[in-house]
């Protein structure tokens, strides 16, 4: 092989790596000229050190940093293939957590679009969902008023445990009745939509994981200001007897915070549904 020797301005011209990135891998003992004028310090470089360049730059391309760089290079070619290997499953794992963050955040995005985007709040209207997975948890005398920061935090809790996320919409549950005010009302249990396709372990005494099932809902949307959660509600009661439908005795409410500001007054967003029986 004819050997001939390059100066740096050539080398980046020949790899499309600039002089800069030719002299701080110098610095780093990662691409060493063959030889340096001691007198000018000009390097230079032998055609033959192309290809060991041409290797950092694909190395590099896999995602590897300077110095995993400089370590794969002091491989034996059998070494190399392992390593490889394993950065191969190395990518492939992070592309399962990316894609799965995706469909999380697709999920999400589809969940708030669905309360945002509803145009005729305090309107009756038909929904037809799929299935979704919940994890709940009971209560007793839980009334619609209060804060359930306990029952919401051991959610979160296992939740975190099953390396899921709390979801932005939560609610709960009560039974389908006329009430006189909505003090009468009392949560049979608390839930949260499970946002991933994760398998959780049924390991909990406490907290259980269900499914809200498909089919059509009557639902309703509101702010939540004054009066308007019972209005809603009777607005509810008055649809199901004028269209005579027959309906699932239970009520899930689900509630989206409108701001997301710790400093800023809550406001939210609620949803009341009632599955239809099917005939």
């Amino acid at each position: 092989m004819k050997i001939h020797y390059l100066t740096i301005g050539e080398v980046a011209k020949l790899s499309n790596i600039s002089v800069q990135t030719l002299r701080y891998y110098d610095q780093i003992d990662l691409f060493k000229p063959m030889e340096v004028n001691p007198s000018n310090q000009y390097r230079y470089y032998q055609n033959t050190q192309l290809y060991y360049l041409d290797i950092i730059k694909s190395l590099k391309y896999l995602g590897l940093s300077l110095e995993e760089v400089r370590s794969a290079l002091t491989l034996k070619p059998e070494e190399l293939v392992v390593y490889l290997e394993d950065q191969e499953k190395r990518i492939e794992e992070q592309f399962q957590r990316l894609n799965k963050t995706k469909q999380v955040l697709q999920r999400k995005k589809e969940q708030i679009q669905a309360f945002v985007l509803e145009r005729n709040m305090m309107t009756v209207c038909i929904k037809n969902l799929p299935a979704q997975k919940i994890v709940k948890i009971k209560t007793a005398n839980m009334k619609v008023d209060d804060i359930p920061n306990r029952e919401y935090g051991r959610i979160s809790k296992v939740l975190e445990e099953e390396g899921s996320i709390f979801d932005t919409l939560y609610g709960g549950a009560f039974p389908f009745q006329r009430y006189e005010s909505l003090n009468d009302i009392n949560y049979d249990y608390l839930f949260t939509y499970i946002v991933t396709n994760k398998d959780f372990e049924e390991k909990y005494e406490d907290v259980e994981i269900s499914t809200l099932p498909a089919g059509d809902y009557l639902s309703i949307s509101f702010v939540l200001e004054d009066d308007e959660y019972e209005a809603c509600y009777q607005i509810l009661m008055d649809y199901i007897e004028k269209h005579q439908l027959v309906v699932e005795p239970i009520v899930y409410d689900v509630w989206m915070p409108i701001n997301y500001t710790a400093t800023k007054e809550d406001e939210f967003l609620v949803e009341l549904k009632i599955p239809i029986q099917t005939t």
